[in-house]
């Protein structure tokens, strides 16, 4: 792989790096919704969802869509969603590891 495909996947990784923006991905990951609905549904305000909106699609996670005057915003590949879920997965998993070790270690 060359240079610019590293360089692409860091961006995406620091992009996937901001717990506001896991959190817009999660309510997105069923249907496309509006900012207003995005913000009704994770009580982050306003800017802040717009902001965090911007940088997922400035590395290609979300597009928005028109319908009417209102934008609706989508994930642009359910994989994205799989892959935070396998993220969280692998979390969980470590954490139970962990903590079977402490026990056996106080054992």
């Amino acid at each position: 792989m060359n240079q610019s495909m590293f360089e692409i996947q860091a961006e995406f990784c620091k992009a996937m790096g901001n717990t506001a923006r896991l959190q817009l991905l999660h309510i997105l990951r069923d249907n496309p919704l509006s900012v207003t609905e995005i913000c009704q549904e994770t009580g982050l305000p306003q800017g802040t969802v717009s902001r965090q909106l911007t940088v997922l699609r400035r590395v290609g996670v979300v597009v928005s869509l028109r319908n009417g005057s209102t934008k609706i915003y989508a994930i642009t590949d359910h994989k994205i969603v799989e892959v935070c879920d396998l993220v969280r997965t692998i979390l969980v998993e470590q954490s139970t590891n962990a903590l079977n070790r402490l026990s056996k270690h106080n054992e």
